[in-house]
């Protein structure tokens, strides 16, 4: 947890909170138990020192509450990454569960309001009951949101109260118990097995297959299968409330509700942002009224990024409840001071420091036991002015404002038609409605094609496709004035044409034009070209970032392919000539149906000057211990196709050039890293992986640089290939945030585009630029982009001395004995959000390990001679 707290908040928020709901409704007496406890079933108290219920067992438990209770429903919405099942439960009474269909349906309706009017909406929200999604376990190593949640639905499920009777009767609760089930599973077991050891007793690796802590920065991209589940659940049912439960560092306040810290994204409608806000205080009023210290809100978090919050764009407010941890996730944490843990300034935001020196997982599931009662308590109290407030954000979406834009317009034609396709796929994942136009048309004076989209921002989710349409212009705060910034949670940018290479035009007036709507987004279908004949060739334009699909198939293909090296009869450079061979035939036939990439023939091969690619060219990502950048890059190459193996410590034994033609470090790894490792004393054998290589292997990873290899690495593991190779470049930017800071936002680039690293790259393709990202002066190698040398450097997003960037480089390759290093300042494939700018990554896999080829020379390469 981040200590900034921002002090300048609205009082308001805290009468709206206390305003907003009287307590919990005291119990009645309740009869002996019928439902077997958490305790009886796993033996111990869940929360017990040192002890974690293993998920495996905790599933066993939800399905007997399930198979025991009328008022429990378990059921599996899909599988996760590694193809376990994702669980859910519903909770409600019998009444409601019997009713499921029309509660439903009146979400779903006053969720789209159009044709709804006032006093049918009221009726609808008199009849329904509110939606509430309980996602616990997010991250899986924050152990306390899933041991909390077998005692909340015992209790619901058993306890005789009025409190719960009245929740049941009011609410339909579904809970997510793991969003990341297989971390939760390894984490757990991990912990349990290492019991009684001298091992380290947190699971050392990414806790998701793929993108590990970053599983809850996917809610707009869409990656993964557990994103994809929840968000298709979101979109079916409307949910009036989502809490997610959290845990963060020890050392400060004990437990953080909202309100949000500044600033809140301004396409959150301001009844969402005042719901979150009341709930939060009302949870905080509970907590305070069971004498639970150390509660802080307007800290730390902000509400800014669709990232980490798809539901408050759908008419959900977000609460967010982090509660600080434990040691070595179930052990009591000691202040080293022996005093009281955390700050014991009082504040508006933080009205009762903690006052004791320890704090253990049973405290954690208390206080997390509390957030979820306060709220359902809350919302079953006001159950049909939430329905009904949900209308009035909903309603609000499909008014059209003056300070709104009319819509958005995606041309046809676009340069990267797979782009667009992803783009569009994005839009409608998040249920915002698109069309296309069956005619030419005229909006804000400028023609339009028939087969452009139109995405009006009247409608349900119109606020969704804006965050991520537009340009983010994100405030310039500070701690206080003339300080440091104000750090954002997490990033500041999003926009989605800059990512992804697609034009899209804003506009402001209304306009019409002739429509059909899109329900289902499928790739632009070209007309594949007809066989080109023995001394012909298949070419690939290089523009679109799903050039890196085609090489991948040709290769597994077996297909001799080559990229020009100069422009040819209006083909760029970069373009791939391709065998006229029945198996490249279909790689390309299959990878265009699957982009709407186009393939072109041409009877005779052009006379041009190449390179041809190695065949079956070895790649190897490095794989770092919980290297969540390299989990990204491990799931990108699977996306395209890429054959690639991951380098681990055992690799550094022999001779690497034996093994790969290039490796790729990714963002996050350091000398240390590779030299050193995981420590061997700490973790058992199964871990050898990732134990280091010594010095040993480090002049080994050097040697296969110097002997033909080709390294790549990535952000701040640039410093790492510095070391090795002892490269002529030096960090440009000032370390101060005073000076510059750029908190993961979109910055101008120019590029070279006749390099081949920059194949297919526009002249001036935005790049994504982090925290830990770096430019660089240069005094040797080839610089492939940099920044401009004056101008603006931002373009979405927040910066801070943007002239330090002024014509400073970014990507630089460096020839090193017989190899090859490239060097990216910034991550071009940040989370994989960055995908046009992805093609510099695939151009430098395959442009060290390939071959010149003279423009006389170019026919025969394609076969082989």
């Amino acid at each position: 947890m981040r200590t900034r707290t921002r002090r300048r908040l609205l009082t308001a928020c805290l009468a709206i909170g206390l305003i907003a709901g009287g307590g919990l409704v005291a119990n009645t007496a309740t009869a002996a138990p019928r439902i077997t406890t958490p305790e009886q079933f796993f033996g111990f108290k869940l929360g017990a020192e040192g002890r974690l219920a293993k998920w495996a067992d905790m599933v066993r438990y939800y399905k007997l509450v399930a198979d025991k209770s009328e008022k429990v429903l378990y059921q599996e919405l899909g599988k996760t990454a590694t193809d376990k099942p994702f669980p859910m439960l519903t909770v409600s009474s019998p009444a409601n569960l019997a009713n499921l269909d029309r509660i439903k349906q009146i979400n779903r309706r006053l969720a789209d309001p159009r044709g709804l009017t006032e006093a049918q909406a009221r009726r609808l929200a008199d009849e329904g009951k509110p939606i509430y999604l309980l996602e616990a376990a997010i991250h899986s190593t924050e152990v306390g949101t899933a041991q909390v949640i077998p005692n909340i639905l015992h209790r619901l499920a058993d306890e005789k109260s009025t409190s719960v009777d009245e929740i049941l009767d009011n609410i339909v609760l579904f809970i997510i118990p793991a969003q990341s089930p297989d971390g939760t599973e390894w984490v757990g077991d991990y912990f349990n097995e290492t019991a009684g050891t001298s091992y380290a007793r947190t699971y050392p690796d990414l806790y998701q297959k793929y993108i590990g802590h970053d599983d809850n920065r996917d809610w707009f991209m869409f990656t993964q299968p557990e994103t994809k589940l929840s968000v298709a659940w979101q979109n079916e049912w409307k949910p009036q409330v989502v809490q997610n439960l959290h845990q963060m560092g020890s050392g400060n306040a004990r437990i953080f509700i909202p309100p949000y810290l500044s600033p809140n994204d301004p396409n959150i409608d301001p009844i969402t942002v005042q719901q979150t806000n009341a709930l939060g205080m009302e949870m905080s009023r509970s907590l305070t009224a069971e004498g639970k210290k150390g509660v802080t809100w307007g800290s730390t978090y902000d509400y800014w990024t669709p990232s980490r919050q798809y539901m408050t764009y759908h008419g959900a407010p977000r609460i967010l409840v982090e509660a600080a941890s434990a040691r070595d996730l179930a052990y009591t944490y000691t202040s080293s001071s022996g005093g009281p843990i955390g700050p014991q300034e009082p504040d508006t935001n933080f009205i009762e420091p903690y006052d004791q020196s320890s704090w253990s997982l049973a405290q954690i599931v208390d206080y997390l036991d509390t957030t979820v009662f306060a709220g359902l308590s809350n919302v079953a109290k006001y159950r049909s002015e939430w329905l009904f407030n949900f209308y009035r954000t909903q309603r609000n979406a499909v008014s059209p404002g003056s300070d709104k834009p009319f819509g958005y317009v995606i041309p046809a034609g676009q340069r990267d038609p797979f782009a667009t396709y992803e783009m569009l796929t994005v839009l409608r994942t998040g249920d915002v409605e698109i069309e296309q136009a069956t005619a030419p048309f005229t909006a804000n004076g400028k023609r339009y094609d028939a087969g452009s989209y139109v995405i009006r921002y009247a409608q349900p989710y119109g606020r969704f496709a804006k965050t991520l349409l537009e340009v983010q212009r994100y405030p310039d705060l500070r701690e206080y004035p003339g300080g440091p910034p104000q750090s954002p949670y997490d990033v500041t940018a999003q926009t989605l044409p800059m990512l992804l290479g697609v034009t899209v035009n804003t506009v402001a007036a209304p306009f019409t034009a002739s429509t059909t709507q899109v329900r289902d987004v499928r790739p632009a279908a070209p007309p594949f070209p007809g066989q080109p004949g023995n001394r012909g060739a298949y070419l690939v334009d290089p523009e679109s970032y799903g050039t890196a699909m085609f090489i991948a198939a040709l290769q597994k293909a077996g297909a001799h392919t080559l990229r020009a090296t100069a422009a040819f009869d209006g083909h760029a450079p970069g373009t791939l000539i391709v065998e006229p061979s029945a198996a490249a035939r279909t790689a390309l036939r299959e990878v265009s149906r699957r982009t709407g990439i186009p393939v072109h023939g041409v009877s005779q091969a052009p006379r041009v000057a190449a390179e041809r690619l190695k065949d079956n060219t070895r790649v190897g990502l490095f794989r770092g211990v919980n290297n969540i950048p390299g989990g990204w890059m491990k799931w990108l190459f699977e996306q395209n196709g890429l054959p690639f193996t991951e380098v681990v410590a055992g690799d550094f034994a022999g001779d690497l050039n034996a093994k790969f033609d290039t490796i790729v470090l990714p963002a996050g790894i350091s000398r240390n890293d590779i030299v050193n490792g995981l420590n061997r004393d700490r973790y058992p054998a199964e871990w050898s992986w990732a134990f280091g290589v010594g010095e040993e292997g480090w002049a080994e990873l050097r040697s296969f640089v110097t002997d033909g290899g080709t390294l790549i690495a990535i952000g701040d593991s640039v410093a790492t290939a510095r070391t090795l190779a002892n490269l002529p470049i030096a960090p440009a930017l000032p370390g101060d945030e005073h000076e510059f800071y750029s908190p993961g936002s979109i910055l101008s680039q120019r590029f070279d585009t006749t390099d081949p690293v920059a194949w297919g790259m526009r002249p001036d393709t935005p790049v994504w630029f982090g925290e830990d990202d770096q430019a660089y002066n240069v005094t040797g190698g080839d610089v492939v982009s940099s920044f401009p040398e004056s101008g603006e450097q931002l373009q979405s997003g927040w910066l801070i001395g943007g002239s330090h960037l002024n014509g400073k480089a970014n990507v630089v390759k460096h020839e090193v004995g017989e190899g090859l290093i490239v060097t990216f300042g910034s991550e071009p494939t940040f989370r994989t959000w960055s995908r046009d700018p992805s093609k510099l990554l695939f151009n430098a896999i395959y442009h060290g390990p390939s071959t010149t080829v003279a423009p006389a020379a170019s026919p025969a390469a394609l076969l082989g001679n």
